[in-house]
């Protein structure tokens, strides 16, 4: 999903980095490398107009009620992003920059695409113009019903462009699809762990609660193998339904996020069949985000690691009683392709008329743009490169995968095993600091002190409150980074954890 700012933690005061709070060269760099005309004296104009004093002239313009709630939502941690942004590592280009092991990049295909997309980028004269949908072009939805009818879904029923929307990024879907299945204050449901973009997908527009499904204390954390396998799957979500009806919410839909973010894990058929059989029970929506699908590897932490099993490749109504209406599935260009920056979101719902027909009135506002489309729809069209570019990312994810693991295992760091996605949980509790100025530091803010620390060595983790993880001190590490890269981010995170040099 669209995993940008909401990849990044929000805490209180004691989180904030002394790095960041102390280096106006850091925070101005963007600013710093604009290139104006007439250089430092266009600079100095735009100085000199930030400082003017206009109180003269009454008050400043008021947005919306709608707008002032949005503006007050930017918060420092937006800037602190944003400046990472700007100051991303480069082993040649920009040795101290920031190392960002904390939002879900996979460039370790990244020089297989430049070359394909610089040797196969070809538009026609339609792409200059509205194109040949409003909703996604014919171009895409024939690449997109031949990736979705491959055998990596294996679909009960053939996937057809009248089922299909597209617009530029999952988030932006997320925000059209519960804007259609859910009013103001209703609520939705996802298993914790959870990506914690959700949050900001279903609130920000269409003020939908996401509630975080946590496992029984007495029985784990959420994130073991029992959580995605069978009925278990369900542990804690009939408690939910009640908690949420007593104060008032009323829940409409489930996210499922499979393979899953945080985790790493893929659900067993089983466990899909029992969503399946809860969502029917209470007449709720599933919506399957698949944006994971071909990111599996193998692992030597499994001998026999749970495939991905689409939830296009169920018969819901023989299978587990569910009307199939009530099946809906998310996907992109960003995670299994390594093409974050294309802003290219997928939506199938193949027996809802009804939803695909009021989305198109909300598509119409994303569409997805034509070179990003043209070089997709390429890639898609193009089976027998694209099989071979998936087989050789599933090898790199698990060299990736292996290599973090024999760093966790010399510095005896637990972890949380996984075999799918871009990342892996790890338990840093025991480096977490204690105190600050004198003050004894608790569970969260302890967790967030570490993070701060971390980035006071330029490299971004990302805390385990962010997906509503239980037990602070658990961190998202992504390891799906180019070697230079990966080894520089762990050698920065041993300085930041007080360990010696691994390599």
């Amino acid at each position: 999903m669209a995993c940008a700012p909401a990849c990044f933690p929000a805490p209180g005061p004691l989180c904030v980095s002394p790095f960041i709070a102390t280096d106006p060269v850091w925070q101005e760099k963007a600013q710093a490398s604009v290139q104006l005309p007439n250089g430092e004296a266009a600079k100095e104009l735009v100085r000199e107009e930030e400082s003017r004093d206009f109180s003269h002239l009454g008050s400043p313009p008021k947005l919306s009620r709608r707008g002032q709630d949005h503006a007050s939502k930017i918060t420092p941690f937006w800037n602190t992003f944003d400046c990472m942004l700007n100051d991303g590592f480069h082993p040649d280009a920009n040795e101290g920059g920031i190392v960002n092991m904390g939002i879900a990049n996979n460039s370790l295909m990244e020089d297989e695409l430049l070359e394909y997309m610089h040797n196969n980028f070809k538009i026609e004269a339609i792409d200059l113009t509205y194109g040949s949908s409003l909703f996604g072009s014919t171009r895409l939805f024939q690449a997109l019903c031949t990736h979705y009818n491959s055998a990596d879904f294996s679909p009960k029923v053939p996937v057809l462009p009248k089922h299909i929307l597209t617009s530029p990024g999952c988030g932006p879907l997320l925000d059209q699809i519960f804007e259609h299945l859910a009013d103001p204050g209703d609520g939705v449901l996802v298993a914790a762990p959870c990506y914690n973009g959700f949050e900001a997908d279903l609130t920000t527009r269409s003020k939908v609660h996401c509630i975080p499904v946590h496992c029984p204390k007495d029985k784990g954390h959420g994130s073991e193998a029992f959580n995605f396998e069978g009925e278990s799957a369900l542990r804690g979500f009939e408690e939910a339904i009640k908690d949420s009806e007593s104060k008032g919410i009323k829940i409409t839909s489930i996210i499922v996020c499979n393979p899953n973010n945080p985790v790493g894990r893929c659900y067993d058929r089983g466990a899909l069949l029992a969503y399946g059989r809860f969502a029917a029970k209470h007449g709720l929506h599933l919506v399957f985000d698949e944006i994971y699908a071909l990111s599996t590897f193998p692992t030597k932490d499994v001998d026999k690691p749970q495939p991905f099993i689409s939830a296009l490749n169920i018969d819901w109504a023989d299978e587990s009683g569910l009307h199939p209406g009530y099946v809906h599935i998310l996907s992109s260009a960003s995670k299994d392709f390594g093409l974050n920056g294309f802003r290219v979101g997928t939506f199938v719902s193949q027996h809802n008329e009804t939803l695909v027909g009021a989305m198109k009135m909300t598509c119409k506002l994303y569409m997805v743009s034509s070179p990003a489309d043209a070089l997709f729809s390429s890639l898609l069209l193009n089976q027998d490169y694209l099989q071979g570019f998936i087989k050789t990312n599933r090898l790199r994810l698990a060299e990736a995968y292996d290599f973090v693991r024999s760093w966790c295992l010399h510095h005896k760091i637990d972890y949380t095993p996984s075999n799918a996605g871009h990342f892996l949980l790890v338990d840093l509790s025991r480096f977490m600091p204690r105190e600050i100025q004198g003050r004894e530091l608790e569970g969260r803010e302890a967790e967030s002190a570490l993070w701060a620390k971390a980035l006071d060595e330029k490299v971004c983790i990302t805390p385990g409150f962010n997906y509503h993880h239980p037990e602070a001190g658990t961190y998202r590490l992504t390891f799906s980074l180019k070697r230079p890269c990966l080894i520089e981010g762990l050698a920065r995170l041993e300085k930041a954890l007080g360990l010696p040099p691994w390599l």
